[in-house]
């Protein structure tokens, strides 16, 4: 399960190990591994995010692509 949360200054990027400041947005990634904390940049690469346009703006997205 994906969800996107604004940090409040003390969490730490599983991917990239920075700590994402006040009030930068990043993504929690529940696996059968364990918990992932990914800041915007690091769930971009993974793939787990994504940019589209919708009426004339760019918007950030953690929901899969629809069919």
């Amino acid at each position: 399960m994906r969800r996107g949360c604004i940090s409040l200054g003390d969490v730490s990027c599983d991917g990239c190990h920075r700590t994402i400041p006040y009030p930068e947005r990043y993504l929690i990634v529940d696996e059968a591994g364990g918990t992932l904390h990914l800041c915007i940049n690091c769930s971009l690469d993974k793939g787990y995010a994504r940019y589209y346009e919708e009426k004339g703006q760019r918007v950030l997205t953690i929901f899969p692509e629809k069919p």
